[in-house]
């Protein structure tokens, strides 16, 4: 009875990485990144983002008059820049020998999957845990109080402040109420979502959906939950420091489609595998070309540290 050889083997590890790992990438997995970035696909190495809301406002024209044109100014442009991402794994001769099936799959499949998946939720995350301190287009902290205008003396806050509590929701919700446009005029935008790590979820709700006002002994009636209906939005990578119960939290306009995150995407994940012939280890690396950032800063997004 004929036996098998080295060559056998390394051709069923191809197709079988192949095949598992096509098939991992195609299984429903949950990505909490999609509710908090836009994602957009950018050709590109670099994509360009002009700040919203850069034009002057509009004016009476007199009769035989000039009409004023204003360009697209570009000292308040964001700049992402897609780099790619990898992770690599490899399996000896002997253990593909000895146990092909699952070393494949853990290792090429749905692993390799998780852990790639993991450092993009990270990415998009920290867009929002870093916010309070990573400086944007204009100059500033991405979640300020003193975001300058182009073309006005005013400045947008959206720097909230405190826990997440019914009195701190209210006043971040009036943050949007003083938002106004690259000259000054008022910007119409409105909170649609509440962004919060896990644990701060029965929070939420109690302060949403309550009947009474939350958190105090009153009978007075719960007006956040008319007044202010929000989506919850949770998310575990949101940082949450388990001994003091600190977390950020923050307020997203989801209509605002040329503000808040963004996901870059240049290139999908694909996977690339090779033998070492000196030692026969096969090895294999899933890639992935993206770029992350917060373009338009200080509008879409009011956000507190939880502090």
């Amino acid at each position: 009875m004929p036996g098998g050889r080295v060559s056998d083997i390394v051709s069923m590890t191809e197709a079988g990485v192949d095949l598992v790992f096509n098939r991992a990438a195609k299984m429903p997995r949950r990505k909490y990144y999609s509710q908090i970035v836009w994602e957009i696909q950018q050709k590109k190495r670099t994509g360009n983002y002009h700040t919203m809301g850069d034009l002057g406002p509009a004016e009476e024209k007199a009769e035989a008059d000039i009409i004023n044109f204003d360009r697209v100014q570009e000292n308040y442009e964001t700049n992402i820049t897609s780099t790619t991402k990898s992770k690599g794994v490899e399996a000896s001769l002997e253990q593909l020998e000895y146990d092909l099936e699952r070393v494949v799959e853990s290792r090429f499949g749905a692993g390799l999957m998780r852990v790639m998946q993991t450092y993009k939720e990270k990415v998009c995350a920290n867009l929002y845990n870093d916010a309070f301190t990573t400086t944007g287009a204009d100059g500033v902290y991405q979640i300020d109080d003193d975001h300058p205008l182009q073309n006005s003396a005013l400045e947008n806050d959206n720097l909230a402040t405190g826990a997440l509590t019914p009195d701190n929701l209210i006043a971040a919700k009036n943050k949007f109420n003083m938002i106004y446009d690259q000259a000054g005029d008022f910007f119409d935008t409105e909170p649609t979502h509440l962004l919060i790590n896990k644990n701060k979820l029965f929070t939420a709700l109690m302060i949403l959906e309550s009947q009474l006002m939350a958190m105090e002994l009153s009978n007075n009636k719960n007006v956040v939950e008319d007044a202010m209906p929000l989506k919850i939005v949770v998310n575990p990578y949101i940082d949450y420091t388990v001994a003091t119960g600190v977390s950020p939290w923050f307020l997203l306009d989801r209509t605002l489609t040329d503000a808040g995150a963004v996901l870059q995407k240049k290139r999908g994940m694909w996977l690339k595998t090779w033998w070492e012939n000196n030692n026969q280890v096969f090895r294999g690396a899933a890639l992935e070309m993206y770029g992350a950032g917060i373009i338009s800063p200080g509008y879409g997004i009011v956000g507190s540290t939880g502090a």
